[in-house]
């Protein structure tokens, strides 16, 4: 799913830190319905800025918002209680 949001990258381009981190984003987004998932996106966000590369956090940013919306319009996504319905 990831590498298919990233096309325009080499899979071997990509950091692994940062593979990782979306890997780990996109299961709470998908399998843990008590987290937000804004919070998801800046916790993994904050991480990668004192984890990865400099420019990870724009990079993990995009893919993730591409992620959560191809999700959230196939009902893939389902987020319920306070503060987490979109």
């Amino acid at each position: 799913m990831i590498s298919d949001k990233a096309k325009n990258w080499d899979s071997e381009r990509i950091a692994l830190t940062d593979t990782i981190l979306m890997e780990m984003a996109l299961t709470e987004f998908l399998y843990f319905p008590g987290i937000p998932v804004k919070v998801t996106i800046n916790e993994y966000i904050d991480i990668a800025k004192q984890y990865s590369t400099p420019k990870s956090n724009g990079f993990i940013n995009g893919i993730l918002d591409k992620l959560l919306h191809e999700h959230q319009t196939s009902g893939k996504i389902l987020k319920e209680g306070r503060g987490l319905v979109q």
